[in-house]
């Protein structure tokens, strides 16, 4: 018992600190009670790396990194309100990362990992001058590249609202916090769809000559209409057929979870219905056979 009060007493010493190309990061596990995961370290030192090699330098400053055991330690190291649907969360002042450990957050330890590499995108664009111009939209939307995230559940989530004709506009995705946890993941998934819309359009440097733009202290509308030689309205129309055009009809393919219950139903009424005509048929061919028998008999 003395052993593990002096444990918790001295568990910050247990954080460690390593270099990555953002400047040095501190990792807390469980409030320092769990020493480091070669592989989260690991993980950050690539993805960091990757992001400066694709988008370019930014200025090195240090950043923490916590994983909490439970939601007391969560609220405690987030120091502010987090949208109840959160799982992790990104804040500057100084730069940090604040997740829950897989067991409260309900996630798998791969998901995990995703959700870290969509963070460390947080912290990668804190550092881009003009940051404070930059909507929710093209924050989510290049963490998620990023992470790999937008999976096919996302893509069904558009298109199921796409043919209820409630989708959100690109102007209402500038921020995520009002949004519920019903409409949440449209907002994330549509913020995907878009990044992926400029790409689509203007090219595989779209990205890149945008936040290019923002360094030279542009403000984000400026940076897009610089970027793309078109009006920020212009994308908004393009990223709206971008959805119809890409995303339309993926909502039937969650109806293939039902297949299973439906495939015998229409079986069973194909035979009836094959049965009727079938009789239909035969009884035509009867009534035919007795007028030309009547007609031969006269």
């Amino acid at each position: 018992m003395f052993y593990l009060k002096l444990l918790l007493l001295l568990s910050p010493i247990f954080a460690d600190t390593f270099s990555t190309a953002f400047g040095e990061c501190t990792l807390e596990i469980y409030d320092g009670l769990v020493d480091d995961i070669p592989q989260f370290v690991q993980l950050i030192q690539n993805e960091t790396k990757n992001l400066v090699q694709e988008f370019g330098q930014v200025k090195p400053l240090s950043f923490s990194i916590y994983i909490t055991s439970n939601m007391q330690n969560f609220n405690k190291k987030t120091r502010g309100p987090v949208p109840e649907w959160g799982i992790a969360v990104a804040k500057k002042n100084p730069d940090r990362i604040i997740m829950k450990a897989p067991g409260i957050a309900n996630i798998s330890f791969t998901r995990m990992k995703e959700v870290l590499i969509h963070e460390l995108n947080h912290i990668y664009m804190f550092r881009i001058p003009g940051y404070n111009t930059i909507p929710s939209w093209f924050k989510e939307g290049m963490a998620m590249r990023s992470s790999n995230e937008f999976s096919l559940l996302y893509k069904i989530e558009i298109s199921r609202f796409i043919w209820l004709d409630q989708t959100i506009p690109l102007l209402r995705l500038n921020n995520f916090t009002p949004y519920s946890r019903d409409k949440v993941k449209l907002a994330y998934g549509e913020s995907a769809a878009a990044v992926e819309a400029l790409e689509f359009y203007y090219g595989e440097d779209i990205l890149i000559n945008i936040l290019s733009n923002l360094r030279n202290n542009q403000d984000f509308e400026y940076a897009l209409k610089a970027a793309t030689d078109e009006e920020y309205a212009d994308f908004q129309i393009k990223f709206e057929q971008y959805l119809q055009s890409n995303f339309n009809w993926i909502f039937f393919l969650h109806a293939s979870n039902y297949i299973y219950v439906i495939l015998p139903l229409v079986l069973i009424l194909g035979f009836i219905y094959h049965r009727h005509r079938s009789k239909k048929i035969l009884r035509k061919w009867e009534l035919e056979e007795e007028i030309e028998n009547i007609e031969w008999n006269e």
